[in-house]
């Protein structure tokens, strides 16, 4: 590896979630690069922050982030897990509640085809060996009389071309009775309808990512029905989705991806100036925490400080102007609901400062990133209220996603996995979700 590590690959090395072949390279690399050592010392401390540095030797914790992918589903279903990947696995679940509910609803779901799709048969009667010998018996007769062996084999002949006549008029006529669909390129034909006779649409079944046809790459069961997407990026199924939310959709599933969205980097934010004097240990602010809300009114949350007397709550904007201000709030709110609408669109920062015997205890605190949450523009509001109409938890994920919520589209993509357990594609999408999540 001689190329210098970037930003973003020196976090992803420091919470350990890139692959191990990768991580490997970054190891030696930095035992021979004096500045991205020192970079890495850096990163190093910025998720650390002013915590002391702690150490800890728990499996739970070196595991943490080796989360269950479809194989593993597999193999856990069939049983076919080797003794060392079964126990880092079971150190994993103790920690990972998301991984736990992947294997409960994988498992649940080849239960169930199981039972639907299993079949009894009777025992086969073998025939008796006698009338095997009469058979061959009566074709060996026929062997000594070559004339009736000729008037055998142009029966024969006759049928083989007689019935493959009357399957060739047969295709033909059900052609000529069903014409193909016409299908402009822009707009995608509704399947609503179809898709209560369609095999796909039973939600007892999950669509594998093979094609259905000569142009489908992706199908995925939807809560309205069956999505396709063909390698021309063309989707089908989700005609009340804004044509521009569909090219964004075929985009992601075709490229099985989900960017990062900026927003979030602006949001993760660098540690802020000095806001008190006291160093004791802040209390943690806990919503709205770094991401997009819907609300302009929100009620911010934040835990409770030991031994507070009182609250105070300040929102300013990016510019370091006072949008609102608290009053003293009693040493029970743990809340507060802002008296005035935000503009949407713009970033805030909120501080929270308790009153603990007369001294200032400010969270977050003096060395710690600022807390920043922005309102939903008035742009994206109203695409939001058409594609919630669509109930749609593929175009909902996309759409959250690119937004910046995440927490609200690693749920709608947990429910895509659900309708869809054996799609790659869908589990794919919900990991690289997660890491976008796991990563500030």
């Amino acid at each position: 590896m001689n190329e210098h590590i970037s930003t973003s690959q020196m976090k992803r090395f420091c919470v350990r979630v890139l692959p191990v072949g990768e991580s490997t390279a970054i190891a030696e690399h930095l035992s021979g690069c004096s500045s991205c050592h020192e970079q890495f010392t850096e990163t190093l401390r910025s998720l650390r922050g002013s915590a002391p540095l702690k150490f800890t030797l728990a499996p739970e914790f070196w595991f943490r982030y080796e989360h269950v992918d479809y194989e593993q589903l597999v193999s856990i279903a069939d049983d076919t897990l080797d003794a060392t990947e079964r126990e880092i696995l079971d150190i994993h679940l103790k920690v990972c509640a998301s991984c736990k509910e992947d294997i409960r609803s994988f498992l649940e779901f080849r239960k169930r085809l199981a039972q639907e799709t299993q079949t009894s048969f009777a025992p086969v009667a073998h025939e008796p060996a006698r009338d095997k010998l009469s058979w061959l018996t009566w074709w060996r007769g026929l062997a000594w009389k070559p004339i009736y062996a000729a008037i055998l084999a142009v029966v024969v002949i006759a049928l083989v071309i007689g019935a493959a006549f009357l399957l060739k008029r047969r295709a033909d006529f059900q052609a000529r009775q069903t014409p193909p669909p016409k299908v402009s390129p822009g707009t995608a034909p509704d399947n609503r309808t179809a898709n209560s006779s369609s095999p796909l649409a039973t939600p007892n079944e999950s669509p594998a990512d093979k094609p259905t046809s000569a142009e489908a790459v992706v199908v995925l069961n939807d809560r309205g029905g069956t999505i396709t997407v063909d390698k021309n990026g063309t989707v089908v199924g989700l005609d009340d989705v804004p044509a521009s939310t569909r090219d964004e959709i075929a985009q992601v599933l075709l490229s099985e991806r989900l960017e990062q969205p900026a927003i979030l980097k602006e949001l993760g934010g660098q540690g802020g100036a000095l806001r008190g004097s006291n160093n004791a240990q802040p209390f943690k602010l806990t919503y709205p925490s770094r991401t997009v809300i819907v609300t302009d009114r929100p009620t911010l949350k934040w835990e409770r400080a030991s031994g507070a007397n009182s609250y105070r709550v300040y929102v300013n904007d990016q510019a370091g102007h006072d949008v609102a201000r608290s009053e003293d709030l009693p040493s029970e709110r743990t809340q507060w609901n802002l008296p005035k609408p935000l503009k949407r669109g713009e970033i805030y920062v909120w501080t929270v400062v308790a009153i603990v015997d007369g001294k200032e205890i400010v969270s977050p605190g003096p060395s710690s990133p600022e807390m920043k949450f922005q309102v939903l523009s008035a742009r994206s509001l109203p695409q939001l209220n058409q594609l919630q109409k669509t109930r749609s938890h593929l175009a909902l994920g996309v759409f959250y996603s690119s937004v910046g919520m995440i927490v609200e589209a690693e749920r709608e993509f947990q429910e895509l996995v659900r309708l869809n357990p054996n799609s790659k594609v869908a589990m794919k999408l919900l990991r690289n979700l997660r890491l976008l999540s796991d990563i500030d």
